[in-house]
């Protein structure tokens, strides 16, 4: 019942265009209160629903149940717009610069030292090294940026502060996993010792991608969080596009996989991630554009 109430709640709020501290000043409460009913942490005092039921002219009997009584006629439900992203900040705009500054010197050492005979292991472990930290940086500077053009009390703020690093983190570490297959098989440790520390990294990285996406969407969808500078995909064009990528990184797997035991070209095979994003992303420009079309 406190989760139905909570989603009801944010639901008749934001039909009247108000945020959580006018609906609290409305009651006379906090809008910390009103954060942990929409949240469901917690559930309105007894004396508050008669106020609440009168605020938003319902019954208290349909704020309690969470939903409205269909016989009932109320006032047409506004469409709730969807929130833009703020211009980045000074801040967020030099991190962006150094992320992508760090990846260029990546780039640069990685072909000083290939010019100079290094081991492939040593050369490219070190550009996956600065590409992990710039991809941290920069998921956590969008994701920053995404929860700076919401509305949210700051404990929410806290909470989508601390799914970020986690998300930010277990990319990172995924990222970083392909490091001991380069570094040892290079220096000519069987597949029996590298490939396990490379699956164990996985198994840390990837369920960390996995809980903390979960709770990203979550938060999104209760506090309007926008994702990208475009409206989001939503319904059969969103299943396509995640279907679409799931199968291009399945497929990116699979060939690492072969080429790695059949071919034993782990210090190369790599290289099919990197891919598999870009054609993730192309695919999901392909989808956003197909889906613009279709909508002027």
């Amino acid at each position: 019942m406190i989760n139905n109430f909570g989603e009801f709640l944010y639901t008749l709020r934001k039909e009247k265009g108000w945020t959580q501290s006018e609906l609290a000043d409305k009651l006379g409460i906090t809008n910390k209160a009103v954060s942990k009913w929409e949240t469901g942490d917690a559930f309105p005092e007894t004396a508050q629903l008669v106020p609440l039921s009168t605020v938003f002219n319902i019954s208290v009997d349909e704020l309690l149940r969470g939903a409205r009584n269909g016989n009932i006629e109320h006032e047409k439900t506004v469409e709730e717009e969807p929130a833009t992203l703020k211009p980045f900040t000074k801040k967020q705009s030099v991190a962006i610069a150094c992320a992508i500054g760090l990846m260029l010197v990546g780039v640069m050492i990685l072909i000083s030292l290939a010019l100079n005979e290094i081991s492939y292991g040593i050369f490219v472990s070190q550009l996956l090294v600065c590409v992990s930290i710039a991809v941290f940086v920069l998921v956590m500077t969008g994701l920053t940026r995404a929860l700076d053009s919401a509305e949210m009390s700051a404990e929410v703020y806290a909470k989508g502060k601390k799914i970020s690093i986690m998300l930010a983190l277990g990319i990172g570490i995924t990222i970083l996993s392909v490091i001991p297959i380069l570094a040892l098989s290079a220096a000519g440790v069987s597949e029996s010792v590298f490939l396990p520390i490379f699956f164990a990294i996985l198994i840390i990285g990837v369920p960390i991608i996995v809980f903390s996406g979960i709770q990203w969407g979550n938060l999104t969808k209760a506090y309007n969080i926008p994702n990208d500078e475009g409206a989001p995909l939503k319904g059969k064009a969103k299943s396509t596009e995640d279907a679409i990528c799931g199968v291009i990184m399945m497929s990116a797997t699979a060939v690492f996989l072969l080429l790695g035991f059949l071919r034993n070209m782990w210090h190369i095979a790599w290289v099919v991630f990197p891919i598999g994003g870009i054609l993730c992303g192309i695919a999901s420009t392909i989808i956003r554009g197909v889906v613009n079309n279709q909508q002027k």
